[in-house]
């Protein structure tokens, strides 16, 4: 196509646009047999309905409301921790030998003083039965010194002896008394690396896995197994200094695991640290927690609701009635059928209730539902909260041969679909 072309097809277009807007702006579309009626009942229909008239009447807005109560708030902290075990080690030898015994079985509860692994105790049986002999070897030595030591006092006291001999004999006997003390201590010493040779259990708890096998050689400091106390957990976890004036040992700490949906474990606080880490600003704390049923095992991770501060009698409100302008927070209080706009400071968030710290009293009546109908000073029919959703107006009519439906009348159709209804 030409230039030419192009350029008349768009004055055409151009011209029959301008000529549509103008018939529209002078009323003209209104006298057409087709488009005329279409839009004679589409404004008949808006009349009637009240709908976009600048004289409409509007009535007093249907609300719920509820009365200013008071309840329990508890200030919370959240944080994370890791548990682990109120008492745990890892068993190891103190000395070397070869498993003679192992008298556990991986995951069993073990008594204080349970014996876990024995070594071979031959040689160290020998060394004591060997300072033993050493030490009756020498107390026998010592008994017959003794007697002779008797006889030359005595013959010393009748003149028959001499003193020489008495001092000989007491030397001996104090000497031999001296290796009997020195067996006596080797004999303990045997005994007590006897004991080594048993490795029992310090306290009571569960083992884990063991790392050696009977009849192995192990060398001082090898792992055997584990032992950890989980009737009790300690939980660690850190929150911002700025709560140290208020943290005391004994605050009720709420724990949840993503292990035990639904489970909160409560613990108590225990341990404050008495150090701020200078990096994060934090302070360390540590709550105990009963753990009866060993579901909490040591290494896992918590997340943590420490109970900062609880108030018995806060105001509170329910969350609906409360509206958010910018940094503002906004209630609708109802007196005598008028609405009242407010501004309050609110506290802390619970169980789908808030904290008003100041701007309400107990006992005012407040908008919890319907608070986008009202404005300050209007009127409004108040029920009490639950009784109903309020301002609900009952469904509109089905479309009728004389009444369109409120779709045909407020979306755009084609023209050609407006004018077999028509003809219908």
């Amino acid at each position: 196509m030409r230039v030419s072309g192009q350029l008349a097809v768009i004055a055409v277009l151009g011209a029959a646009g301008f000529g549509g807007w103008y018939a529209y702006q002078g009323g003209y579309l209104a006298n057409a047999p087709v488009v005329g009626s279409y839009f004679a009942k589409s404004s008949g229909q808006a009349s009637a309905s009240g709908r976009g008239g600048r004289g409409a009447q509007v009535g007093p807005a249907t609300v719920e409301v509820d009365t200013v109560k008071t309840g329990r708030i508890v200030e919370t902290r959240e944080s994370v921790g890791t548990v682990r075990a109120y008492e745990s080690i890892t068993v190891t030898a103190k000395v070397a030998g070869i498993i003679g015994a192992i008298g556990f079985e991986e995951g069993q509860q073990v008594k204080a003083g349970d014996m876990l692994v024995q070594l071979d105790a031959a040689e160290r049986r020998a060394e004591i039965e060997q300072t033993l002999a050493e030490t009756n070897r020498a107390m026998s030595v010592r008994n017959e010194v003794a007697i002779k030591l008797e006889r030359a006092q005595a013959l010393s006291r009748t003149g028959a002896g001499t003193g020489a001999q008495v001092d000989d004999l007491s030397a001996q006997v104090k000497s031999l008394e001296s290796s009997i003390a020195a067996a006596q201590a080797q004999r303990k010493g045997a005994e007590a690396r006897l004991q080594d040779l048993s490795i029992r259990a310090p306290f009571a708890g569960r083992v884990g896995t063991r790392s050696v096998s009977l009849g192995a050689y192990i060398p001082p400091g090898t792992r055997i197994t584990s032992l950890d106390d989980l009737s009790r957990v300690r939980l660690d976890f850190a929150v911002p200094e700025n709560l140290l004036g208020r943290l005391k040992p004994g605050q009720t700490v709420n724990a949840t695991s993503p292990a035990y949906q639904g489970r909160i474990f409560k613990g108590t606080v225990s341990i404050l640290d008495t150090r701020v880490d200078p990096t994060t600003r934090t302070v360390r704390l540590t709550a105990d927690f009963d753990n009866q049923d060993e579901a909490l095992k040591p290494g896992m991770f918590l997340s943590v609701a420490l109970e900062v501060t609880t108030k018995e009698d806060a105001i509170v409100v329910p969350e609906e009635a409360i509206v958010s302008e910018g940094l503002r927070q906004i209630v609708y209080p109802v007196k005598d059928n008028k609405v009242e706009r407010r501004v309050i400071t609110i506290g802390q968030r619970q169980g789908g209730k808030v904290e008003v710290v100041d701007g309400l009293k107990v006992g005012e009546t407040i908008v919890v539902l319907g608070v986008q109908r009202v404005r300050p000073g209007g009127e409004v029919i108040a029920r009490p909260l639950g009784s109903g959703a309020p301002g609900q107006k009952p469904a509109a009519p089905a479309a009728t041969k004389e009444q369109p439906s409120r779709s045909s009348v407020n979306l755009p159709q084609a023209i050609g679909s407006a004018a077999a209804a028509e003809r219908n």
